[in-house]
């Protein structure tokens, strides 16, 4: 009885000593960063690499142990890499799948590290970990000198004023702060803010950039000033922001965007709730169509006064004498603050009645209907003359390249409608014509 016992226990150490040994006998054979491989007994340099970018960490392994039977086999292996010491909410590591290795069998596993904006130059450890769910881990440490460009001007941020939209005729002002990430300081930076499609741009110069992490590695430009063109059409408008250094060979480029309000007259209709408010704005009255002729367009924008993002839907309708059409799209998605704008475009039928008629725009967010539109259409009995068709071609050309969005006071009128709607408690909805 004994000798069975002592047999048992011998077989329970023996299978413990294998299974915390068996890790142990895993050889790392090569390790690679970034195509480059790497050892542990010297600095390793990884050079003009862009912060941002990942690296490419390759790790090759075998299980050395010599099992003629092929009995044992290591399983649910992971690697992992991992540069520790960046003060930074972000980690910078990666680990691999789980998977089971056979005995001396070679196998090659890819990682990838992020290196994030707020690392140093500097030297850091990388660390491949090697484990299973019930043995030790296997560690090897390799010794990395990350060093980053050269020349690297970071747009760290932009700042409008306005900041969101700005009315046609008036002033939009830029600052730029900007920060060295380079190994060596700048001289002569330029800075050029622009708005191509309204064709204005203004330019600063910052004299010096230190390199990072002296005491001057940031800077910020003067407020540089763009008049908005008073024939500016409503819409939203791309500012780029371009920085050119290292004697100007060099430039980095930052979008943002912009909301123009064109000058036109409205007038106001309200609806409840504040909390909720939108604001309608139709650009083109009543409109003069042919039977059978072309379609005849109403620009139409909503703007989200409230305080989150909504969906609205678009839909025309009331008319079996006439082809209705929603572009781009009869869905919207549109921010807190934001305006979006859409056409309908209606074509009369050859069989639709002569004279006036009226059709309907249905606004809904979710299931709730905010407006019902009534819009008119005079349609006509006789083809056009070219002359009339190239007129009123030009008509409704001029109705689509003027100002879409109608707001009048949207920055001063916002506030204001707020202070009148928290006494009333009710949401405001505005329809211009």
């Amino acid at each position: 009885m004994m000798k069975k016992i002592f047999s048992l226990l011998a077989v329970f150490l023996i299978g413990v000593l294998m299974s915390a040994t068996a890790l142990a006998d895993i050889s790392i054979k090569k390790v690679q960063v970034d195509g480059t491989p790497v050892t542990e007994s010297s600095t390793n340099f990884i050079l003009d690499v862009d912060r941002g970018d990942d690296i490419g960490v390759k790790v090759t392994i075998k299980n050395l142990v010599d099992d003629p039977d092929d009995a044992l086999i290591l399983e649910d292996v992971q690697i992992e890499a991992v540069l520790r010491g960046i003060d930074s909410r972000d980690s910078v590591d990666d680990i691999t799948d789980t998977f089971d290795m056979k005995t001396n069998v070679t196998y090659v596993k890819k990682l990838t590290l992020p290196l994030i904006q707020k690392m140093d130059q500097d030297q850091y450890k990388l660390r491949i970990r090697i484990s299973d769910r019930d043995n030790p881990t296997v560690e090897r440490t390799y010794e990395l000198d990350i060093g980053t460009k050269r020349h690297d001007v970071e747009i760290r941020d932009v700042v409008l004023s306005p900041s969101t939209e700005v009315k046609a005729g008036r002033a939009l002002l830029a600052t730029v702060r900007l920060r060295n990430r380079g190994e060596k300081d700048e001289d002569g930076v330029k800075v050029v803010v622009s708005v191509p499609d309204l064709g204005i741009s203004a330019a600063d110069f910052i004299d010096e950039l230190e390199k990072e992490g002296d005491d001057d590695d940031q800077a910020t430009t003067e407020e540089m000033f763009l008049r908005i063109p008073d024939n500016a059409e409503t819409g939203e408008y791309t500012v780029k922001v371009e920085v050119y250094y290292d004697d100007m060979d060099k430039k980095n480029v930052k979008e943002t965007t912009i909301f123009v309000l064109g000058k036109e007259k409205a007038i106001v209709i309200k609806e409840p709730k504040a909390e909720e408010k939108t604001i309608i704005t139709v650009a083109a009255g009543k409109q003069n169509a042919v039977k059978g002729g072309a379609e005849v367009a109403y620009p139409i924008a909503l703007t989200n006064a409230g305080a989150s993002s909504k969906t609205y839907t678009i839909s025309a309708d009331g008319a079996a004498w006439a082809d209705f059409r929603v572009s781009p799209s009869n869905v919207l998605l549109i921010g807190a603050g934001d305006s979006k704008a859409f056409t309908v475009f209606v074509a009369a039928n050859e069989n639709a009645p002569s004279g006036e008629q009226t059709f309907t725009v249905t606004i809904t967010s979710g299931d709730k209907v905010l407006k019902q539109l009534p819009l008119n259409i005079n349609i006509q009995e006789e083809q056009a003359s070219g002359v009339s068709k190239l007129k009123r071609g030009l008509e409704v050309g001029l109705v689509i390249l003027v100002i879409l969005l109608v707001i009048i006071g949207l920055m001063i009128g916002f506030s204001k409608l707020r202070g009148e709607e928290e006494e009333e408690g009710k949401e405001e909805e505005k329809t211009y014509y």
